[in-house]
């Protein structure tokens, strides 16, 4: 096999969706003896493919994570071709994590919190914790979709192929 920069963006897909699932690519708990790609697009749009761990978190959260995993899985789609860039990559995970950031601030700011503290608190890796005052939870009902960003000037679905293996 030859190692190519789609190559490596297929590498990084499969590590986050170990992550996400808490699953190894050939993992034992898996039906069916499953590559880790084949059992989440099976399963996907569903919160089942998270790690039980992660399931618990609150649902702004939760959503972040499955934009997340709908990024890994353009990055494993089968046809190289398909695949983005690992600079795609980075600007779909940015705009998955300004949508939260601009969701948490103007939440708050509805909310009653404190302007100031709203535009401050923006690197946090946990906005919401930051930017609301005690008491107030965040949920994110945002249609946003980081698949959408790429799929949209692609032809074809992510979502298609259902080889597990790079080429």
């Amino acid at each position: 096999m030859k190692i190519t920069e789609k190559s490596d963006v297929y590498s990084y897909g499969v590590v986050v969706l170990e992550v996400l699932t808490g699953k190894q690519p050939i993992d034992p708990t898996i039906p069916d003896g499953l590559h880790v790609v084949d059992w989440v697009r099976r399963r996907k749009g569903s919160g089942e493919v998270l790690d039980p761990g992660l399931r618990g978190r609150p649902d702004s959260e939760v959503q972040e994570m499955l934009q997340v995993l709908g990024v890994a899985l353009l990055c494993v789609n089968a046809a190289p071709d398909e695949r983005p860039t690992m600079k795609d990559v980075a600007a779909m995970l940015k705009e998955i994590r300004h949508e939260r950031e601009e969701y948490a601030k103007v939440d708050c700011l509805l909310k009653g919190a404190a302007p100031a503290a709203a535009v401050d608190a923006t690197t946090s890796t946990s906005c919401s914790a930051l930017l609301c005052p005690r008491g107030h939870s965040n949920s994110n009902n945002s249609s946003f979709s980081a698949s959408s960003i790429y799929s949209s000037a692609r032809a074809k679905s992510p979502f298609e192929s259902t080889s597990a293996y790079p080429s």
